[in-house]
């Protein structure tokens, strides 16, 4: 059998496999693989049926069988447009799409919010840099990203696309992994409101150059420390407990910061390290979920971490150098006075919001 031939067949294969167990949740919800064997890159993926138009004929915001049946040419089309496999060779094309519905398994004919996708792309011969594109994600937020496990012999990858970041890399060098990590690892600081709003409370009350050094040497070994936990020992605590205890540790922080200044305590730089060490532990449990990024095993592994950790580290230099900048022209602008009050207002007003996220995240929005 020439390559074509044997890919078709493989194809079918995983056709009948996906239509016989399907109903079993066989592919998880935003979750797929890509396969690299020979001269084809084989796909298995689940789409969020909000991220396709024109199909919902009974405007339900699901996907049934008849639907997909009636409208499988124009899904097809979008998934070709959305789902893209580039080179230096040029654009690959999704051929012998095969489609099906997923819906709960309670209700096996049921519509569905997802669809499976199988297809294989054809790589040119000599082929470098391949670089997977998504964009087709859904509309509600637990729909905007997709894992997509990759595999080429020996070696593995575990790749996440969003909306902000729709392309990646197919199995990157040891190199390319360590500057992605680097540009993911400040990203994930410069966007999180809370990891932020944290670090700008407890530079609030540490201006001294030691101090400010010593504040983001603590937060960054907490969250170090917690990161490896994660990506090398497998612990893994769930959202809903996580993301209270971000905000509870902004309150707990600024709180603490109110009362020495108000008591004017003298050894409060020690206990604020330690504290700010320990609600580093936490934040770390947060940034832990970007750890989806990471390459798998061994030196890729290795060097994600260290890269992840580096950007984390470039981006609290990035916020603690703003900080210091706006402090140091409150100051020289209208003296050490209007200094104080600012950063006593800052530090009420972080109590203030991270009250509000915590009992936000804790009923729910």
């Amino acid at each position: 059998m020439n390559s074509w031939l044997r890919a078709s067949v493989l194809t079918c294969l995983l056709a009948v496999f996906a239509m016989s167990t399907a109903h079993a949740h066989w592919v998880v919800s935003q979750r797929g693989t890509l396969n690299i064997v020979g001269d084809g890159a084989y796909m298995v993926l689940s789409l969020p049926v909000s991220s396709l138009t024109g199909f919902d004929d009974d405007q339900d915001g699901l996907l049934s069988i008849q639907e997909l049946r009636a409208h499988g040419a124009s899904i097809e089309s979008q998934i070709k447009r959305g789902v893209t496999l580039d080179s230096d060779q040029g654009r690959s094309v999704l051929e012998g799409i095969l489609l099906n519905t997923a819906p709960p398994d309670s209700t096996p004919f049921a519509p569905s919010t997802h669809l499976v996708v199988l297809g294989r792309f054809a790589i040119p011969a000599l082929v470098t840099d391949l670089q997977l594109g998504l964009r087709l994600f859904g509309t509600n937020a637990d729909e905007q990203t997709e894992h997509i496990a990759v595999t080429r012999g020996a070696q593995s990858q575990l790749m996440t696309l969003t909306p902000e970041h729709p392309q990646g890399v197919v199995l990157p060098s040891a190199w390319a992994s360590l500057v992605q990590q680097v540009q993911q690892g400040a990203w994930h600081v410069l966007s999180g409101a809370d990891h932020l709003l944290f670090l700008l409370v407890v530079l609030a009350a540490a201006w001294s150059l030691r101090q400010v050094v010593l504040v983001l040497t603590c937060f960054t070994a907490g969250h170090a420390v917690m990161l490896v936990a994660c990506a090398v020992y497998g612990l893994d605590v769930p959202g809903a407990w996580v993301e209270p205890a971000i905000a509870a540790t902004i309150v707990g922080m600024a709180v603490f910061d109110r009362w020495s200044a108000h008591r004017s305590l003298t050894g409060a730089v020690a206990v604020r390290l330690t504290l700010v060490f320990v609600c580093a532990l936490i934040h770390g449990l947060g940034l832990a979920g970007a750890l989806t990024d990471l390459g798998v095993g061994g030196m890729g592994k290795a060097m994600s971490l260290l890269g992840f950790n580096v950007g984390i580290e470039l981006g609290q230099l990035v916020v603690a150098f703003s900080a210091a900048l706006v402090m140091w022209l409150i100051r020289q602008l209208s003296g050490p006075v209007v200094l104080t009050q600012t950063t006593r207002l800052a530090s009420y007003l972080s109590l203030a919001v991270g009250t509000f996220w915590f009992f936000q995240r804790v009923l729910g929005d």
